[in-house]
């Protein structure tokens, strides 16, 4: 298994792209000028906020991700931003800044991927100020429609599923709008709304296969772990059925789905 670290460009073509659309939705309720990006991933989020005029920290825990975000920030700032960012190495649930230290916290796809998740919870609340908002996004069950193409070429290629990291039943919860907000409650957050969103992903075949040839997400890791002559037979089959499904601009276009939670730190004495 490859880590994040190793990662990076082929994140950013593919799966960081897919990311990216729940950017704009989250932003539009991320309120005060103090905002915490958590796995901040190549910083597209936190640099769309500089753009916006917020004061951003960003924070990830591997140190390529860390390098790529700096210069997409600065990119930003440079090109007229009115906000202003810094990123830092670091991860949930231990977080190096004081309580309570920022208006908006924001995890675009985080807490599904932490061992711990209502820890990393705790700790988005610990850093809010009192009315300070939280937003984060997860995938739900089932995954995306992209899904579909990849887990069919698995099947034909007779892929053999590596061992599950799925979560312990005490630790897991629900991915599902309610799941969310549960964990958000569980970890003294009032939610203010949970809900679905929904967009189409653009993306190209060849970014698209990066990403699994990539290692990245479980996806890729399963790829990763299989055979050489496994691993060419997913690829031609891939290869076969993105060809089918790719439209005359030779893009892939699959309906997405992601899960959206939005809380605020309760007020002191409320």
């Amino acid at each position: 298994m490859r880590s994040w670290d190793t990662t990076t460009a082929d994140y950013e073509r593919s799966f960081g792209a897919l990311c990216a659309g729940t950017i704009e939705r989250i932003l539009e309720d991320a309120e005060g000028p103090r905002l915490l990006d958590v796995g901040c991933g190549t910083g597209e989020l936190a640099a769309r906020a500089v753009a916006r005029g917020s004061q951003v920290v960003a924070v990830d825990p591997a140190p390529s991700m860390v390098r790529r975000a700096r210069e997409v920030i600065d990119a930003a700032a440079a090109a007229g931003g009115p906000g202003a960012g810094e990123v830092r190495e670091a991860e949930l649930p231990d977080l190096p800044f004081a309580d309570a230290a920022f208006d908006a916290v924001v995890a675009n796809f985080v807490v599904n991927h932490v061992p711990r998740p209502l820890d990393a919870m705790r700790e988005i609340a610990r850093l809010l100020r009192p009315g300070g908002t939280a937003t984060t996004t997860i995938w739900p069950a089932g995954g995306g429609g992209w899904q579909e193409l990849v887990g069919g070429a698995f099947a034909a290629a007779e892929v053999v599923a590596p061992p599950s990291t799925r979560l312990p039943a005490d630790l897991d919860f629900a991915r599902t709008p309610r799941g969310l907000a549960d964990l958000a409650e569980r970890a003294g957050l009032r939610v203010v709304l949970s809900e679905e969103l929904h967009w189409t992903w653009e993306v190209g075949v060849e970014d698209l296969w990066a990403g699994i040839a990539g290692g990245i997400a479980t996806p890729g890791q399963t790829y990763l772990a299989q055979t050489l002559q496994v691993r060419r037979r997913v690829e031609e089959e891939y290869r076969r059925r993105a060809a089918g499904l790719a439209g005359d601009d030779g893009l892939l276009r699959f309906a997405s789905t992601a899960v959206r939670t939005l809380a605020r730190a309760p007020h002191g004495g409320a």
